[in-house]
């Protein structure tokens, strides 16, 4: 495996990994690197110059968050980056409360729902925290992140690309920081 290779990891790859990344899932599909919890990744502290979590940070309760928040941190040199997303939690409980009220929503309640609770395909593939843009600012401050920006532009700017990131009313928050 290459140096470059080495310095990059993705968190929580699933089935759809991200190119020239070391992949993370506590699933044992092809092309995991390394399987088991993201706060258990054994790697070397400040070895990685950017990892990113996909649609993996919403599935962990908020004490595994947290952990891997530290792990993360920990293993990013100095100034490394990490990117990831989570469903913005209130635009979603909007959805659900505009169906209910009769207003026309840009997906099918379930769908809403599934963002909310998980899609539920494989044993981790639940929602276990929500998140909203303050909330993240305060997990992030505790676990020493700083220089934290929102917005596509990051994952644009590496060429990551999901098919929510195209749909503005797919309501991320998206999100970098720096260790």
């Amino acid at each position: 495996m290459s140096e470059r290779l080495l310095k990059k990891l993705e968190l929580g790859c699933g089935i759809n990994q991200t190119p020239g990344y070391l992949h993370n899932d506590i699933n044992p599909f092809d092309g995991v690197d390394i399987v088991g919890n993201p706060w258990e990744i054994d790697l070397p502290d400040h070895s990685l110059e950017e990892v990113i979590a996909l649609g993996l940070m919403e599935h962990l309760t908020y004490e595994q968050f947290s952990m891997t928040l530290d792990k993360v941190r920990r293993l990013l040199e100095p100034g490394g980056v990490f990117l990831f997303d989570v469903p913005d939690i209130p635009v979603w409980c909007r959805y659900v409360v505009d169906h209910f009220d009769g207003k026309q929503i840009q997906f099918s309640i379930d769908h809403v729902f599934c963002t909310l609770y998980g899609w539920q395909r494989w044993p981790g593939d639940e929602h276990k925290s929500g998140w909203y843009r303050e909330k993240l600012d305060q997990a992030l401050n505790e676990a020493g992140f700083t220089e934290t920006q929102y917005g596509l532009q990051p994952f644009q700017d590496r060429s990551i690309a999901r098919r929510r990131m195209s749909r503005p009313h797919d309501a991320h928050l998206y999100c970098q920081t720096r260790a």
